[in-house]
């Protein structure tokens, strides 16, 4: 008789904990599932351009324009800069830049590259410069692929998350 009490007991015990179980894993399940459908989501709205959290840079970047005229403007009027490519998101500017024997990128610089994009087109409000090898080189491999004719489909949103590591403080 003392037997069949524990055996009630036990299975009472382990009844509960497999129910418990059961339900913590169909709400782990459940969340991690939300937590799928939110990137897609978000890239989505990237690509409408209607992210409600998302920083200037992100909702701009529906379309990216190569500005040949500021880069070309840059290079032969800044004489610290070497190269240049300009990528224009509505009325932002990319500025990804290489400067000369290793110099750094100094705030005058930077004004100055600045004046210089928004000479091109008045309608740029704000420039954003950086020497990042990371960012030049991305930026310098859009541009090529772009002018040989490769689709750059996928770029935009790689282009946004690259802008917020590059200028996590943009406003």
């Amino acid at each position: 008789m003392n037997h069949l009490k524990v055996w009630v007991r036990a299975s009472v015990v382990l009844g509960c904990a497999a129910v418990l179980a059961a339900g913590c894993t169909n709400r782990q399940q459940a969340r991690m599932q939300q937590q799928a459908a939110q990137p897609q989501q978000q890239a989505h709205h990237a690509q409408q351009g209607t992210n409600p959290g998302a920083q200037p840079y992100q909702n701009t970047a529906r379309k990216i324009d190569i500005a040949d005229a500021a880069a070309s403007k840059i290079v032969s009027e800044v004489p610290e800069v070497h190269s240049a490519n300009v990528l224009v998101t509505e009325r932002t500017a990319y500025v990804a830049s290489m400067l000369k024997n290793n110099q750094a990128l100094t705030q005058d610089i930077e004004n100055r590259i600045g004046e210089k994009v928004r000479a091109t087109d008045a309608n740029i409000q704000r420039v954003y410069v950086s020497v990042n090898p990371d960012f030049v080189g991305r930026v310098n491999t859009y541009v090529e692929d772009v002018r040989a004719g490769r689709p750059a489909a996928g770029f935009v949103q790689g282009f946004a998350d690259l802008a917020r590591r590059v200028f996590p403080t943009a406003r």
